[in-house]
């Protein structure tokens, strides 16, 4: 089953930040695992207020989506690094 992925309108920039092997490298890990894998079971879950969210882990790249699977629909809310949680406190300030 494929998934929709929708993306967070600032996560253009989130890649454009990453530079461009990264991005390909990124835009392959969502095609390959999120949009036609489990997302609902992949990544681990975030607690707080990043609570519903997952993220998945690809080198020292970070994703960070919300699933909803009702409507069979993924939202990518961020992509980055790591250092001093700076992606999850990017991620924070995106989810509604």
């Amino acid at each position: 089953m494929a998934w929709i992925v929708n993306y967070h309108p600032d996560v253009e920039q989130d890649l454009l930040n990453l530079g461009r092997a990264e991005a390909r490298a990124i835009l392959k890990v969502i095609e390959e695992r999120i949009a036609q894998g489990e997302p609902d079971k992949l990544g681990k879950r975030l607690a707080g207020e990043l609570s519903g969210c997952r993220r998945i882990r690809t080198g020292q790249t970070r994703i960070v989506y919300r699933v909803d699977g009702d409507r069979i629909e993924v939202l990518i809310i961020a992509l980055g690094m790591r250092r001093d949680n700076e992606i999850y406190d990017t991620a924070s300030s995106r989810v509604d």
